[in-house]
């Protein structure tokens, strides 16, 4: 494809209204066009990595036994409100219709692709069954950032599984878990990027992401290296480092006055004890509206996720104010686990164990009990939990490894869904609920992701498989004899099977430095400049873009040498 055939506009100024590394990039790379928050146009080289990307996603796909559809953008209300979605997910893009009442625009398929399924297959003989699409899709995402990272209008491939039983379920699981490490491996970021337990909601335990190491990344992740284990932080086990002292004698407990200390740092400070003696009392309601206390340590957080498994509970809210007040007689922030009624279940985490002497809320408003001790002032938890977020120093409990912590972006995930939508559509074989699960990649985001870690300080460096071309044919000087031989060379590397983008431009104003410049900035794996001086010795000069390693090269053997490299 020759440079002046395609719209293509390139820039050395960043964006002034991006920080996102990858869209700056991007943008002044001539891939995309911003058009608001969270929504860019794909321009001629953008589109092609895009679909490059697509491309290694469908195949492994396919590879794995799944059937690619194309379902609707807009689906209607009463699937959602079948599932119960309508009114509970918070990125929904809710369309008016024609003619009255509103549409979804779809940011996910399940709503959709059950009774889709379930239209089509009624026989055992139909399952296991897998499709997928590669399709736009829409969230009313409220805090759209990072680029192509967090967008409102993005490319996803999702795909629903399909099966009769937990085994046939597990085992294509497993088919998927390799599909979804092949992608990663052909995209260049197999050797950064792990397997990992994450949260499963309300439907299971654990689902799982493939997370790409990254300083970028929102998400940290806790590795067990005893067990070669990754963990999103949200639902890694993790047992604190003890705080006890066993030569300090207990003391009796008071209630002092302590008004609007914010923070337990301030709590710390204000009674001159150390942050692990601080306590942190939450109140909680399930879904059956009982209330729940989770008690943890000062210097920790509690997590709700956790809390919801110990507590036996689908559903989470914290306490209204008023149940607070009507439960501990106190104002928000006062709550403490002393003399709390009946009604309550009271789960302790275990980084509260073994402490003498501690602080929490005394259940009056402006005050606190201090040197508060198990056995005396109130009784010893019979069970300690881990009801906390894992941090930095925390350890696995199972193997007793102390985790290493890494940042990284969330490339694609799998999960299982049970029968939570099979069962609101009444999809059954043989009297039982049709299994399923799903697995999803952000093909738009995936090219952010890939801009986010192959750059430098001149541009970006597309790892092969995903680069809009594989070569950027350069001819430079004023000698048409220059250009005719590369209008040879880029005839024959194509017939040969190379994506090549021929840089033709011949205005004054655009010499050697602009198209060099250009090249690096778009980052194709290859530049093969044409030259008179190169020409005058038959060769032509071979540079690569991850590390400017030059080679001059043959003109009769640039094919067979681009072949061994590419």
């Amino acid at each position: 494809m020759k440079y002046t055939h395609l719209f293509l506009k390139t820039s050395k100024e960043s964006p002034a209204d991006e920080t996102a590394k990858n869209a700056d990039l991007l943008i002044r790379g001539g891939f995309v066009h911003k058009e608001m928050a969270g929504v860019y146009t794909f321009l001629p080289l953008g589109l092609r990595v895009l679909q490059n990307i697509a491309d290694i996603v469908r195949e492994e796909m396919d590879e794995a036994g799944c059937i690619e559809i194309l379902m609707s953008a807009l689906s209607p209300q009463e699937n959602w409100k079948k599932t119960g979605r309508w009114d509970t997910v918070d990125v929904l893009y809710k369309v008016p219709a024609a003619g009255g009442g509103e549409v979804a625009l779809s940011p996910t398929h399940e709503d959709m692709v059950t009774p889709l399924v379930a239209h089509y297959c009624q026989s055992p003989k139909d399952f296991p069954l897998c499709v997928y699409q590669i399709q736009t899709k829409f969230r009313n995402e409220p805090r759209a950032k990072s680029g192509l990272l967090r967008g409102r209008e993005f490319l996803m491939k999702d795909a629903y599984s399909f099966h009769t039983s937990e085994e046939d379920f597990d085992a294509f699981y497993k088919v998927m878990t390799k599909a979804y490490e092949n992608i990663y491996a052909r995209l260049g970021i197999g050797d950064i990027t792990h397997f990992c337990e994450a949260s499963g909601g309300d439907i299971s335990k654990y689902s799982h992401e493939f997370q790409t190491l990254s300083e970028i990344g929102e998400d940290t992740l806790l590795y067990d290296p005893k067990s070669d284990t990754w963990y999103n932080d949200e639902v890694a086990p993790s047992k604190a480092s003890e705080w006890t002292n066993p030569d300090e004698a207990k003391a009796k407990r008071e209630d002092v006055i302590g008004k609007g200390l914010i923070g337990v740092e301030a709590l710390a400070t204000f009674f001159d004890i150390p942050v692990e003696k601080t306590t942190k009392t939450i109140l909680f309601e399930n879904e059956k509206n009982a209330v729940i206390a989770a008690v943890v340590r000062g210097d920790r957080d509690v997590n709700e996720l956790k809390l919801k498994e110990v507590a036996g509970c689908d559903r989470l809210r914290l306490a209204s104010e008023e149940t607070v007040k009507r439960i501990t007689g106190a104002d928000i922030g006062y709550a403490g686990p002393l003399n709390l009624p009946d009604e309550v279940s009271i789960y302790w985490d275990d980084s509260c164990q073994g402490r003498v002497n501690f602080e929490c809320g005394a259940n009056e408003t402006d005050y606190h009990s201090i040197n508060v001790n198990f056995g005396d002032d109130l009784s010893e938890p019979e069970t300690f939990y881990d009801i906390k977020i894992a941090q930095i120093g925390d350890a696995n409990p199972e193997t007793g490894s102390v985790y290493e912590s890494k940042k990284a972006v969330e490339v694609g995930n799998i999960f299982p869904l049970g029968t939570k939508y099979s069962k609101p559509f009444n999809f059954k074989i043989d009297g039982k609920n049709i299994i399923m699960g799903c697995y999803g990649i952000g093909v738009s985001r995936t090219m952010g992701i890939l801009a986010e870690i192959f750059n430098d300080d001149k541009g970006l460096i597309w790892p092969e498989n995903v680069a809009p071309f594989d070569v950027y044919l350069a001819p430079i000087g004023k000698d048409n004899s220059v250009y005719e031989k590369a209008e040879v060379l880029e005839k024959a590397l194509e017939i040969s099977g190379f994506e090549v983008l021929y840089d033709n431009r011949r205005d004054k104003k655009v010499g050697p430095g602009q198209k060099f410049g250009d090249a690096e900035l778009i980052g194709v794996p290859y530049r093969v400049v044409v030259s008179e001086k190169s020409l005058a010795e038959n060769k032509v000069e071979v540079v690569r873009r991850t590390d400017g390693h030059t080679d001059m090269v043959e003109l009769e053997g640039l094919v067979e040498y681009l072949d061994e490299v590419l």
